[in-house]
């Protein structure tokens, strides 16, 4: 069944694209007096730039797909949504490659905005805030122990990494380049922790940014 323009740009199956029509299969078994029997629906994409439309997704069924982008547009938490769902994925796309293909589609990503203090004018934010959650998964205390982290997606941005002290820190200041680069580097994002154990992870984040290093979580220490 073929969809006519504008089409959604979604994520399917580690892929992201314009929905531009959709694979219907089932079994009619009319002989045995039932209907319709075992009835699926696959996207088929756009991906855009060098691939040809009509990529068929056939390993991953319509309802396991997320809007990622309306014609219109998208907001900030919902890509931290939908990359918060890749990480959950088996063979997650990684960030990286969603926003590239966001960029060459076209879509248009929203900052939140806050209300000026001083004008009372609506102003675009950009600095935020990522709250790290932690647990621990083997060794805990010890110079090797490793760690499994995850920042609250209503931060704005959303980070997802597991290993030692040292492996965190270079994927989360990975995953934080891919962010900044995406938004040419105006952004920053404050990394927060009550885990007494990363507090050296969190101010190394903070200080590549030229952020004063601090990790808990405790707002009187930033005002």
């Amino acid at each position: 069944m073929k969809l006519d323009a504008p089409y959604n740009v979604i994520y399917a199956g580690g892929k992201i694209g314009r929905h531009v029509a959709t694979l219907m299969t089932w079994n009619d078994d009319e002989e045995a007096g039932v209907g319709i029997m075992d009835a699926a629906s696959y996207p088929v994409i756009d991906e855009g730039e060098e691939f040809p439309a009509g990529t068929l997704i056939d390993y991953a069924e319509l309802h396991d797909c997320r809007v990622l982008c309306p014609p219109e547009g998208t907001n900030l938490y919902w890509v931290a949504k939908i990359i918060e769902y890749d990480f959950q994925q088996l063979e997650p796309a990684g960030a990286e490659y969603i926003l590239e293909r966001m960029k060459l589609l076209g879509c248009k990503i929203v900052l939140p905005t806050e209300k000026n203090k001083e004008t009372g004018d609506e102003v675009q934010v950009y600095d935020f805030e990522a709250t790290l959650d932690t647990w621990c998964m083997r060794g805990f205390g010890k110079p090797d122990s490793v760690y499994r982290v995850r920042s609250n997606r209503w931060g704005g941005f959303y980070f997802q990494s597991e290993g030692t002290r040292d492996e965190i820190y270079h994927d989360l200041s990975y995953q934080l380049s891919v962010y900044q680069t995406y938004f040419s580097d105006l952004i920053t994002v404050r990394f927060i922790s009550d885990d007494i154990d990363l507090t050296e992870v969190v101010n190394r984040l903070n200080a590549k940014q030229g952020i004063e290093g601090f990790a808990h979580g405790d707002k009187s220490d930033r005002d």
